[in-house]
């Protein structure tokens, strides 16, 4: 047929090669240019910039990455002028010319007005430190006749007067009374507080904080107290200004929030039991029995675990013959129903 004739041309074929070969050059040729422009398989590790200076860190680095400044801060004990946070982080693995954030410290640190704390409760004088931009460093409990009432207010040891300018963030020793009467206080139950709160908590407490042992390295926001020594009971009670050492566990292996909810589970029955008078042995053994399976369970995440801590309970028994317990027994399964 002469529709096909052309296929017996053989310059047919050359010009068909000819096609074939420029269509493939293209092609390559615009991604060889494509893999340049974007860098392709490129990458570079970032290195750990923390601690060094800042200036020289943009000069060493400039044809590596772009710095970005995002603040200055000033960071107690750490060297003036250096890079305090990056992100991206050490190691990971970036483009060429890659933004770099960063966050340095400020060569004068910021000031601020110490306030007058003499005579203030306790409670008040944190929460006055609080909005002024300073925190607790240590309770110092002394002879005085009013029970936690601030008598004086130090960096360390150096009396510091009221009004007197400070470095903003600093610490402040504050020196409180133990008054006449008993000098003991309860310790607060902690377990489930956030880092950024159990300082606060302890203070608040007439009481100072120990050893802190970081029980998973973590983001500080998603740390939280797993346990604490002296271990926390209704009935303990410790000298003022005693220390309380605490652990930290991530959120990520350890489920806080079925743990918060056991434990209001438990405190909202011993509190209706109260409300209902009963005897403080039937309560007591109902807060025994409830906190051995909050310190016995291991609110994993895992199923396994999980399936076994469910078969963790206990049985209401009438200590005091003579009550008539109506609370409902199939509820001392304990278990958090997701």
């Amino acid at each position: 047929m002469k529709l096909f004739r052309f296929l017996k041309d053989k310059w047919f074929y050359i010009s068909l090669i000819i096609m074939v070969l420029l269509v493939v050059f293209v092609f390559e040729y615009t991604f060889s240019k494509l893999d340049k422009f974007t860098r392709h398989g490129e990458e570079f590790e970032v290195p750990n910039l923390v601690g060094l200076d800042y200036f020289e860190t943009v000069e060493r680095y400039k044809d590596d990455f772009t710095f970005i400044l995002l603040d200055s801060i000033y960071v107690k004990d750490f060297p003036e002028g250096a890079v305090y946070q990056q992100n991206p982080a050490q190691g990971a693995k970036v483009k060429k010319g890659r933004n770099i954030y960063i966050i340095r410290t400020s060569v004068v640190p910021e000031m601020v007005k110490m306030p007058n704390l003499r005579n203030l409760s306790l409670r008040q004088a944190i929460v006055s430190l609080g909005t002024a931009g300073l925190k607790v460093d240590r309770l110092e409990f002394v002879e005085y006749f009013a029970r936690n009432a601030v008598i004086e207010q130090k960096i360390k040891d150096e009396v510091v007067e009221p009004g007197e300018e400070i470095v903003k963030g600093s610490a402040i020793k504050l020196v409180v009374g133990l008054g006449n009467g008993e000098k003991t206080t309860n310790i607060p139950d902690l377990i489930g507080v956030s880092i950024s709160d159990v300082k606060n908590q302890i203070n608040n407490a007439s009481l100072n904080i120990g050893t802190e042992v970081f029980v998973d390295d973590d983001l500080t926001e998603n740390l939280y107290v797993i346990r604490m020594e002296p271990e926390y009971s209704i009935d303990t009670k410790v000298p003022l200004g005693s220390l309380v050492n605490v652990w930290y566990k991530s959120i990520e292996n350890f489920d806080f929030k079925w743990y918060k909810y056991e434990k209001f589970r438990r405190d909202s029955i011993v509190e209706m039991w109260r409300l209902k008078k009963y005897s403080a042995d039937t309560i007591n053994y109902v807060i025994d029995s409830f906190n051995y399976i909050l310190k016995h369970r291991k609110f994993s995440y895992d199923s396994l675990e999980r399936l076994y801590d469910k078969t963790m309970i206990f049985i209401i028994r009438k200590v005091d013959t003579t009550e008539n317990l109506d609370y409902n027994f199939d509820d001392t399964t304990f278990f958090y129903d997701e």
